[in-house]
């Protein structure tokens, strides 16, 4: 399983961002506060996968360094495996690891296999910049023409399913 742990520990004793001082009334006043800036991105995307009980949840720390990457949109690999499978919880095969539709033609119930979640995380996320990003295809209207060619006849569906989840991620 990956993993990956992206907190930095500090030395109380050097590092003491926090002083409180109790006020006369038992009210407690904060006079001086340091903030320390983070990425949510994986928080986000553990959160949202968690609440839809997805078998991806534990790679949402992947899943942004593989966007990052590729240079893609962190939300787009989640907010496809919504739209294809309901986060992985509907794949063509128990062992396909296939939540993401690729290969998954019409009329048709297989699709590409992976060896398990880390490499269809990184093998979509790479497909998704070489076959999309890199020849120029970064509007979801684009990406979902190709990827889900039937749904331009319903008013482009895919692409509009993929754009709600991204931004119900935030």
């Amino acid at each position: 399983m990956y993993k990956s742990n992206n907190v930095q520990a500090h030395d109380t004793q050097q590092f003491n961002p926090v002083h409180n001082i109790t006020a006369s009334n038992e009210t407690a006043r904060i006079l001086n506060a340091t903030v320390i800036a983070g990425d949510a991105r994986t928080l986000l995307l553990e959160s949202f996968l968690n609440r839809y009980q997805s078998p991806m949840a534990p790679y949402a720390d992947l899943i942004v360094n593989e966007a990052d990457k590729n240079n893609i949109d962190y939300r787009m690999l989640v907010a496809i495996a919504m739209c294809e499978s309901n986060l992985g919880k509907r794949i063509p095969s128990h062992d396909s690891y296939n939540a993401f539709g690729i290969a998954v033609y019409t009329n048709q119930k297989s699709g590409k296999k992976f060896e398990n979640w880390e490499h269809a995380i990184r093998w979509v996320s790479n497909y998704i910049k070489t076959q999309y990003y890199d020849k120029g295809i970064s509007n979801l209207k684009d990406i979902g023409a190709k990827w889900a060619p039937p749904s331009v006849e319903t008013g482009y569906s895919w692409s509009n399913c993929v754009d709600t989840f991204q931004q119900s991620i935030q």
